[in-house]
């Protein structure tokens, strides 16, 4: 075999496999037709499994030789889901981020942890024109989609189709238990986005740019309430009966999007990459690395949920400040 490392996690699972009337070194004998001292040779590593005899073993019990190696940390299965230049592909792509979450919600009780570099992207649809506003950026800078190529972004063209995609998204969100981690540069991003679209004139309405950075005051206000109650819920609705939101604030830049599903029966990490890509695993050695780290994040990091109100109300304030600094330089 390639390695002693994946020849004992072969012999791990097939102890579990044995019959309890026999021992593994009886089935391997029987199975590869060896000596006994040969078989205690190979069980010991003190000499190495071919990789015809491990593929004999994997047979017999049941196993695949790919089914143990996604246990090295070195060799990580994704799935990947990217946007393919068009605005059919966006449509496909809430789609399957729906289809996402759904089967997350199957699992049964779970948990959520989301490390924010950005806005959560089911967030931003409880505000519609910041979420189309958002879409048409990404569709015209990051992906090139020939129908926002030349076009203004206007309030009263809105892709109706993505935002209720996006908004089913954000109502499976709202159901699960979930802890964030943001940073004081969480709407710098945004910021930026809306400074440029201003600055090389992707506004056709000419409050447009004021009205989005609106939307920001009031998803993060909103934000504020969730946390300052410890619950996730829809603006224009009452806030549930059960916590289950907690906000945590990092002083250090966060690096990237890094979303973490865990349940009783399932792990799974979700990492974006280019806006709204993301790759997809449940390797069990990745999501254990990604966990150890997010707990670290949370360890060093504050609770502003609940806890700590001053802390809370200065976090909010400066990033409203921020907000608005930009609308004045806009209004300027």
């Amino acid at each position: 075999m390639a390695s002693l490392t994946l020849q004992q996690k072969l012999f791990k699972e097939l102890r579990k496999r044995i019959p309890k009337h026999s021992s593994l070194e009886l089935e391997l004998s029987r199975i590869l037709g060896k000596e006994f001292i040969d078989v205690l040779d190979i069980i010991n590593y003190q000499s190495e499994l071919s990789l015809n005899d491990a593929k004999k073993l994997t047979d017999a019990f049941g196993l695949s030789l790919e089914q143990l190696d996604r246990y090295q940390p070195s060799v990580v299965p994704f799935r990947f889901r990217a946007i393919d230049y068009n605005l059919h592909s966006m449509r496909d792509y809430f789609h399957a981020v729906l289809t996402e979450l759904r089967n997350v919600d199957g699992w049964g009780p779970r948990r959520l942890i989301y490390a924010a570099n950005d806005f959560p992207v089911f967030t931003l649809f409880q505000f519609p024109d910041l979420a189309a506003f958002k879409l048409y950026f990404w569709g015209r800078t990051v992906y090139d989609i020939p129908a926002f190529r030349n076009r203004q972004f206007s309030l009263h063209e809105i892709d109706k189709i993505n935002l209720q995609l996006g908004e089913q998204a954000w109502r499976q969100y709202l159901k699960m238990p979930s802890i964030e981690i943001w940073s004081s540069d969480i709407v710098s991003r945004v910021l930026k986005q809306i400074f440029h679209a201003w600055k090389f004139d992707y506004f056709r309405e000419k409050d447009g740019a004021i009205h989005i950075c609106n939307q920001v005051l009031e998803l993060l206000e909103h934000i504020r309430q969730q946390a300052e109650q410890g619950r996730k819920f829809h603006p224009n609705n009452y806030p549930p009966k059960r916590e289950n939101y907690q906000l945590y604030y990092n002083e250090v830049s966060i690096s990237n999007n890094t979303i973490f599903f865990s349940s009783e029966d399932i792990d799974v990490s979700f990492i974006l990459q280019n806006a709204l890509n993301y790759l997809v695993t449940d390797n069990p050695a990745f999501c254990w690395k990604t966990e150890a780290w997010l707990q670290t994040m949370i360890e060093k990091s504050t609770i502003i949920s609940i806890h700590n109100p001053e802390l809370r109300e200065n976090f909010f304030n400066q990033l409203k400040e921020n907000v608005l600094f930009v609308m004045e330089r806009m209004k300027g």
